[in-house]
């Protein structure tokens, strides 16, 4: 089944119903309103000065707003964009308003009322009396860290008593006979607490490292290039004479006299050479400004090369 052709779409939104040829039903509109115009004038009894140029005047507008598109924009598009730049504002004025008061709501806590707290969990549930003999006994303590005695006001004061009603909560002593009293720090205790020096981590400092200087660069940590596998294939790296990495170095191969292959090495001072060569003996020469180096000779015999370094004399 042979693929059949679609038509190639159209613009439907802009389509534009033409009478004669090209002529659209808008310009026909034009030349007939204009021309109506026009015979109208010369009908009207306006002297004949004024009324032929208004005729020609009016038939040319028709005909222009008809047949005579400014930059591919229609004149009845220019006429109302020149009327509409007349009229809107050129020049823009502010005026300043009275910006509305913003009301801040404060909200007042009122005190709670003392009466209205509520009553403690550990409120007696009974109304009896009970008499507390606190004379001290002659026993020996058996805690270095109990509380002081209350014989000075056992003998003061005589016997406590414990004595409440419903609604209310032990107040006086009381609360210090029920409560554990904390456990004093005698001075030795105090003055060794304070002695006991407090350690705070610090950072290991090296002491008997030295800082690394520019000319004690290890090998480990500069970026050799792989080995390649291909043979007669020459990679390596450029050195300065502190054994750092040295970018931009031109690197040339040269055999019989003449320069076969060159390069430059990258920001990591490595350069390579993609292409193998072929057998046989070149000399490797590297140049860069304000830098001396020794020119090598290499024989290439069809085996693997490894990374060459070329370090700079001065």
């Amino acid at each position: 089944m042979p693929i059949q052709q679609h038509p190639l779409p159209q613009d439907i939104s802009s389509y534009k119903f033409r009478l004669i040829g090209d002529m659209t039903v808008k310009q026909f509109l034009y030349i007939a309103g204009f021309i109506i115009l026009t015979l109208l004038l010369h009908n009207s009894p306006i002297p004949f000065f004024f009324r032929y140029p208004l005729e020609i005047l009016t038939l040319g507008l028709g005909i222009g707003l008809a047949f005579m598109p400014i930059q591919g924009r229609p004149l009845d598009q220019w006429i109302i964009a020149f009327i509409k730049s007349i009229y809107s504002p050129t020049q823009y004025v502010w005026k300043q308003k009275q910006q509305k008061e913003i009301t801040k709501t404060t909200t007042q806590k009122t005190p709670t009322d003392p009466s209205k707290v509520p009553k403690s969990v550990g409120e007696p549930q009974t109304t009896s009396t009970t008499t507390l003999d606190l004379t001290p006994s002659h026993s020996e303590p058996t805690t270095s860290h109990r509380g002081p005695t209350l014989k000075g006001a056992a003998t003061a004061a005589g016997p406590l008593t414990i004595g409440s009603k419903e609604g209310r909560t032990p107040i006086g002593s009381d609360d210090k006979i029920k409560k554990p009293l904390p456990a004093q720090v005698l001075p030795e205790q105090k003055l060794g607490a304070a002695q006991t020096p407090t350690v705070k981590p610090s950072l290991p400092t090296n002491q008997g490292t030295t800082p690394k200087t520019e000319g004690a660069a290890p090998t480990a940590n500069l970026p050799i290039p792989f080995t390649p596998e291909q043979p007669n294939t020459i990679v390596g790296l450029t050195l300065n004479p502190q054994g750092l990495i040295l970018d931009g170095v031109l690197i040339e191969i040269i055999s019989g006299g003449l320069t076969t292959r060159a390069t430059k090495s990258n920001k990591l001072g490595q350069f390579l050479f993609a292409k193998a060569l072929e057998n046989g003996l070149y000399q490797i020469k590297a140049e860069k400004d304000n830098f001396q180096f020794t020119t090598y000779s290499i024989n290439l015999e069809g085996n693997i090369i490894k990374p060459l370094k070329i370090q700079a004399k001065s």
